[in-house]
């Protein structure tokens, strides 16, 4: 069923953004993108899955018109099944509700590359100017899916990344690409919520955390943070909040050995409950070995925590410190030097910057 219109007076082509999983990072940007949108007076709608978190989108009509199952466990049967859904049903769906002459803005990997490659492609049909963003432009699934994302990479008439290192791979790809800032949906958190959170951690207000937040996988090298915490004073404090996607039983097993006490939530958390570790955090560590940007470092700016990230892809250009992938020592610098300086990231983000962007590439190519 399509949503009712905005109120608000629509100036240009409608904009129609497609993130079909409906939870996490990826589908916050895509909320908070709309809202910008649709305050500067555009007509926005946001398809996605049945099964979104609860959000309050302003001005935004949402479109749960992709079956994405949260409750199944990942495997196989699981994604064939999202797959025959997603060819069967939601492409026939986006091809009937999104008119002629609109922008249809595919956001994200949540699809793999055949997945996302039939969404562009149904997606240049009938006079329809096509966006993506493919927010890593990498693949984790192995050589055919990334080979299919690359070619993905050639169908659309623009493709909008969130990184100047982004934009650097493609540009040696010999693809052109808009670069905006990273916006994500980041409700306020009260004084109460960040204190429920240091009690959970068992931290008083003389103890620093530090927090590793968001998807554990193997390549977000988890494991290089539980090794600097060997190292740590007794006053400093590993905590960790995050969903389980392949990475935790070896770090888990990992601090066990090294008799790390880790203060871990190792579950999907809802937006607000997430933003609410952030904030409760002294400092939040990204040790990954491949990204191309972060929406826990957009986040954690805005609500103005400090950040450690490794010197990967485009997370240099918002973390507050840096540090070799893979080397604990280097991290263990950057965590010293980062709570020993105490000064907090500007939360300021050009949201003004990222809609003017998105307008510029939302035009006609000539």
């Amino acid at each position: 069923m399509r949503p009712e219109p905005d109120r608000i007076t629509s100036v240009g082509p409608e904009i129609h953004l497609f993130e079909p999983s409906g939870y996490a990072g990826v589908f916050q940007h895509a909320c908070r993108l709309g809202e910008l949108l649709a305050r500067s007076g555009r007509h926005v709608v946001l398809h996605t899955g049945h099964e979104h978190e609860e959000v309050r989108v302003k001005g935004v009509g949402l479109c749960p018109c992709s079956w994405w199952p949260r409750d199944r466990d990942a495997g196989a049967r699981r994604s064939a099944a999202i797959a025959r859904r997603f060819a069967s049903r939601t492409l026939p769906h986006l091809h009937s509700a999104v008119p002629r002459g609109a922008v249809l803005h595919v956001e994200g990997i949540a699809a793999a590359g055949a997945l996302t490659l039939l969404a562009l492609g149904v997606g240049r049909l009938r006079d329809r100017l096509v966006v993506y963003s493919p927010h890593d432009t990498f693949s984790r699934r192995g050589r055919v899916d990334g080979a299919l994302l690359r070619l993905a990479l050639r169908v659309p008439h623009t493709i909008m990344v969130y990184s100047q290192a982004d934009v650097e791979v493609l540009r040696r790809r010999g693809l052109e690409a808009h670069c905006s800032p990273l916006v994500q949906l980041v409700p306020d958190t009260s004084e109460e919520e960040r204190r429920e959170w240091r009690s959970a951690w068992r931290a008083g207000s003389d103890t620093s955390v530090v927090l590793f937040a968001g998807c554990i996988r193997p390549e977000k090298r988890l494991d290089v943070l539980i090794e600097s915490a060997r190292h740590w004073p007794a006053d400093r404090r590993l905590a960790v909040v995050g969903e389980d996607r392949g990475g935790w039983a070896h770090c888990a097993e990992l601090a066990k050995e090294y008799g790390v006490d880790v203060a871990a939530r190792v579950e999907f958390l809802g937006l607000e409950e997430f933003a609410a570790a952030i904030s409760a955090a002294d400092l939040v560590v990204l040790p990954y070995d491949k990204a191309s940007q972060s929406g826990v470092l957009a986040v954690a700016r805005q609500l103005g925590t400090p950040t450690a990230a490794a010197n990967v892809g485009g997370l240099r250009e918002l973390a507050s410190q840096t540090f070799e992938p893979g080397d604990p020592r280097d991290l263990n610098r950057a965590i010293d030097a980062q709570l020993a300086d105490g000064e907090s990231p500007d939360p300021a983000f050009d949201e003004n910057r990222a809609v003017d962007v998105h307008l510029l590439a939302y035009r006609r190519p000539a």
